[in-house]
């Protein structure tokens, strides 16, 4: 089997799809905490924009992500997770939102791989469900790539 790769100059948009117990609570999280475009919405479902990406959240009433965790670099992380690479300009907007808004970080904000071309700084939280969201802005990388 071959593996295929493939070679772009710009970022395609992801799409993750997921349950959350408590569609209001999430959805205002995602609106009016992280400020993101909310797109669609209905009775069992709310979609948004993702820092150009599609996030779909399915209410499953019960359903807890908490959370499953691994070391990382000497750091613990939740796992799964998932998130959004953005400029140190972006990075910066969201962590002062979170701050305003008292949300908990999982990891504070801060910079690892120091001195790698995978330089980052990062911060993880979590969403009314449990699930881990982890946002990062690399040092070294050019923008729309990632290491």
């Amino acid at each position: 089997m071959t593996s295929l790769t493939l070679t772009t100059t710009t970022v395609k948009p992801f799409h993750l799809s997921m349950c959350v117990n408590d569609l209001e609570k999430t959805r205002n999280f995602y609106s009016k905490i992280l400020g993101l475009e909310e797109r669609r919405t209905s009775k069992l479902s709310a979609h948004f924009n993702f820092y150009g990406c599609q996030l779909t959240c399915h209410h499953f009433p019960g359903f807890n992500a908490k959370k499953i965790q691994r070391e990382v670099d000497a750091e613990i992380v939740p796992v799964p997770h998932f998130g959004a690479a953005l400029t140190y300009e972006e990075f910066e907007m969201v962590r002062k939102r979170l701050i305003e808004h008292g949300i908990q970080f999982l990891l504070h904000p801060h910079t690892r791989f120091i001195g790698t071309k995978h330089e980052q700084h990062v911060m993880f939280i979590e969403d009314p469900s449990g699930h881990g969201i982890e946002f990062k802005s690399f040092t070294q990388t050019p923008e729309n790539t990632w290491a």
